[in-house]
């Protein structure tokens, strides 16, 4: 990866937070989130754990998303299990899919970037990609 995932987690979690994409669960999701970031060991599992709970509340929240992909590649270093690696690939798998071809190119370049090492973290090959752009459907499809 060509980029910090702490960096990219606390861009993406300010953009959540400014496009109010949580609602009412904000709130929760800012306590979650210092606990996430400022805590070690359990606490921070425990935040981590809260904050998933909340994107599974709201999986069209992409900038959510995008934060917990991060958040996850983050937690990782604590904590490396399989599960974790595969959350964060699902994860990127639904957000790349829901964004498409035509977003952000920085963002889509990270989050494709990240997807590999999750993937790479269960022992997939790099070749194993998808590519969004071919298997987007265009006009007519």
């Amino acid at each position: 990866m060509s980029f910090d995932p702490g960096i990219a987690a606390h861009l993406a979690f300010d953009k959540a937070r400014e496009s109010a994409e949580l609602g009412g669960e904000l709130e929760a999701a800012v306590a979650a989130e210092e606990r996430f970031s400022s805590g070690v060991g359990e606490d921070a599992s425990a935040a981590y754990r809260e904050l998933v709970e909340i994107g599974a509340r709201h999986p069209g929240a992409s900038f959510f998303t995008e934060f917990l992909i991060y958040a996850t590649w983050c937690h990782l270093m604590d904590e490396t299990v399989p599960e974790h690696f595969r959350r964060g690939l699902a994860l990127c798998r639904r957000l790349l899919g829901r964004l498409g071809p035509g977003g952000d190119a920085e963002r889509l370049a990270r989050l494709r970037s990240i997807e590999q090492s999750f993937r790479a973290g269960l022992g997939g090959e790099p070749e194993e990609l998808t590519d969004y752009d071919a298997d987007t459907l265009k006009g007519g499809d």
